[in-house]
């Protein structure tokens, strides 16, 4: 499935959870306004009515009461057990669908936080089950398909999978994303996370599941591992290359590398503060997002995954008029430029710059 896609503003999509009380009716109207492209993370709504479910469901109803053109994505991990469902119950009662060590201890990814067996046929059915129920029971339009790639990091092959058994993994995660679209039916939404460089690899990853999906996202781009503009740019070009193949690509810009909500001294600001400083400087990420951006790509921006880390505030860029891209961007060393109908954009990755003309 396709959105209604415009490039009369900048395609944005929203991405966030809110699991304190439902949206406010300032707060839809808002996000209803800005984009039709949401997805609500884990927990949303759960202090409310229990459960992620259920306060997914209720607000999906009432987003596409305000805006019909509403695709709302449920937020479901592939990796990572998040006791914030009414499903978990289902999965406490099979331990064998919990990742284990060689003698039978599981194996948590911090704390108590369970990860699934993805090498478990039946997990693999159930986990594709609930994708299922997100469409036909919950109002949703498709999911988001976190951490494809998460079981497949050295320390988990070391402790539990055995070294070397990685292309079982990636088996096991496109079954998965295959029997979630026979589950959600041909019309829903498989948008995976993601695509990812980073400064120790010098590749970009998940690409192998791009045929599987309906498209992926970039989450740390130009952030936390993928800060160098050797990193940047090969996420530009996967960005770009994803795009003109047809997919569905979502750029998840930050305000800088340090501003996000793991920052405990950022974080103690006010949020008249951050939000200042956060439109200050989203110029460089939603400057690179154009110069990569095809149909269907979209630009989400905050600090962190929650209702107050920046999802809900108003950003000026928003709402400029853009228009058709004039071609292709234009790569000269780490310099970008790309014009569009009633914008021109600059980018220097060594500099880490942007600039947007014509606004």
């Amino acid at each position: 499935m396709k959105l209604a896609f415009s490039w009369e503003t900048v395609p944005v999509y929203i991405h966030f959870g809110k699991a304190s009380a439902p949206l406010t009716e300032d707060e839809l109207r808002f996000v209803a306004s800005i984009s039709d492209f949401v997805c609500f993370e884990k927990g949303h709504g759960k202090d409310a009515f229990g459960s992620t479910e259920k306060g997914i469901a209720y607000d999906a109803e009432r987003l596409k009461a305000l805006n019909p053109e509403m695709k709302v994505l449920f937020y479901w991990n592939t990796f990572l057990n998040y006791e914030l469902y009414d499903a978990c119950g289902e999965f406490a009662q099979h331990p064998e669908w919990v990742f284990r060590d060689g003698n039978g201890n599981p194996i948590y990814k911090v704390r108590t936080l369970e990860q699934y067996n993805l090498l478990n046929p039946e997990f693999r059915n159930w986990w594709a089950s609930i994708a299922g129920r997100a469409i036909h029971e919950y109002g949703c339009d498709g999911i988001f398909m976190d951490a494809v790639n998460q079981a497949k990091r050295p320390l988990w092959m070391e402790k539990g999978w055995g070294e070397g058994k990685e292309h079982l993994l990636t088996d096991a995660v496109i079954d998965m994303m295959q029997q979630a679209r026979r589950e959600m039916g041909d019309d829903a939404i498989l948008l995976y996370n993601g695509l990812r460089s980073s400064d120790r690899e010098k590749i970009v990853t998940g690409q192998e599941y791009l045929p599987y999906a309906d498209g992926a996202t970039i989450e740390h781009f130009a952030a936390f591992q993928s800060q160098s503009k050797e990193a940047v740019a090969l996420d530009i070009d996967s960005m770009i290359e994803a795009g003109k193949d047809g997919e569905m690509v979502v750029l998840k810009g930050w305000p800088d590398p340090e501003f996000n909500w793991i920052n405990k001294e950022k974080m103690a600001r006010s949020m008249d503060l951050l939000v200042d400083e956060a439109r200050e400087k989203i110029t460089f990420s939603l400057a690179c997002f154009l110069i990569t951006a095809q149909e269907n790509s979209y630009f989400c921006y905050s600090w962190g995954y929650r209702e107050l880390h920046g999802s809900l505030a108003d950003y000026p860029e928003f709402h400029k008029p853009l228009g058709l891209p004039q071609g292709d961007a234009v790569k000269d060393g780490w310099i970008y430029t790309r014009s569009f109908a009633q914008a021109s954009v600059r980018v220097d990755l060594d500099a880490k710059t942007g600039h947007i003309d014509g606004w």
